[in-house]
């Protein structure tokens, strides 16, 4: 038997090839989910996706949903078609997020909001409109329902040229311990993943933009110097992450909430 073998979960920010959602999913599906709903605002890679997880499980135990996870209204739609489709509710990963460069300076107060906007507004949303779902699940296993927000290390690692993205996701730190005590006595757990550098095409485009703007001489000398700041002195892969959500979704998990895993390397050690 699978690790989530009959669960049901949403993972936001599941609709790009290479990224740390489509991972989850693949991972949750081997481990026995009865179904996963990615939801994303970019459909470009769908089929892909499917053709990627054809192998993995039965074709209807992933379904793709268009969702704008700043948008109350884009929640109530993307939780009512997951419980018709699949009956029930038992895991949400909240893991769409976007990067938003500069610093007090030169960040737009625009910007700083549109950070928040997805990378912690979404978080609220998401639980509050999942919670009811979660509730009338919590009894179908014994570890409850389950929350799991992706909130990179830079939750707590401070970034003087990337001020929004570290900004909100210090934000959907807080968010997350002040829901694990409101949720607790409610039996749905909720918990956060701190990725460190993971190789996603989000990362490739931005060491990219680096080699552009003379910072490194290449993106794999960007990547070489940025492993080399944690511990173990490598990157990690979408695939390695899944494996930290699957555990916080799973049974294994059902005494954990409130918890941060940090999946960096090591570089928390730091801060």
């Amino acid at each position: 038997m699978g690790r989530l073998e009959g669960k049901v979960a949403i993972v936001t920010g599941a609709g790009r090839m290479g990224n740390i959602g489509v991972a989850i999913c693949e991972a949750f599906l081997r481990e026995g989910a009865k179904g996963v709903v990615a939801t994303d605002l970019r459909d470009d890679d769908v089929a892909a996706i499917r053709a990627r997880l054809s192998g993995v499980a039965a074709a209807d135990a992933f379904h793709f949903v268009p969702h704008d996870v700043t948008d109350e209204g884009d929640w109530a739609r993307v939780v009512h078609a997951t419980v018709s489709r699949f009956g029930a509710l038992d895991v949400l990963v909240n893991n769409a997020g976007i990067s938003v460069h500069g610093g007090v300076v030169d960040t737009s107060l625009a910007d700083l909001r549109r950070a928040m906007a997805v990378n912690h507004d979404a978080l609220f949303l998401g639980m509050k409109a999942c919670l009811p779902a979660l509730l009338d699940s919590a009894t179908r296993f014994a570890g409850g329902g389950a929350i799991v927000n992706n909130l990179s290390m830079a939750s707590y690692m401070p970034n003087a040229n990337n001020l929004g993205y570290h900004v909100s996701k210090a934000a959907g730190r807080m968010l997350t311990l002040c829901a694990a005590s409101e949720f607790g006595p409610q039996r749905v757990r909720v918990n956060s993943v701190h990725p460190g550098l993971t190789m996603t095409p989000l990362i490739h485009e931005a060491f990219d933009d680096y080699t552009r703007a003379g910072m490194w001489d290449s993106a794999a000398a960007a990547e070489a110097a940025i492993a080399a700041m944690a511990p173990l002195g490598v990157s990690g892969q979408p695939e390695d992450t899944a494996h930290a959500f699957v555990y916080l979704a799973s049974e294994e998990s059902r005494f954990v909430t409130g918890a941060s895993i940090y999946h960096d390397g090591g570089l928390g050690r730091r801060f």
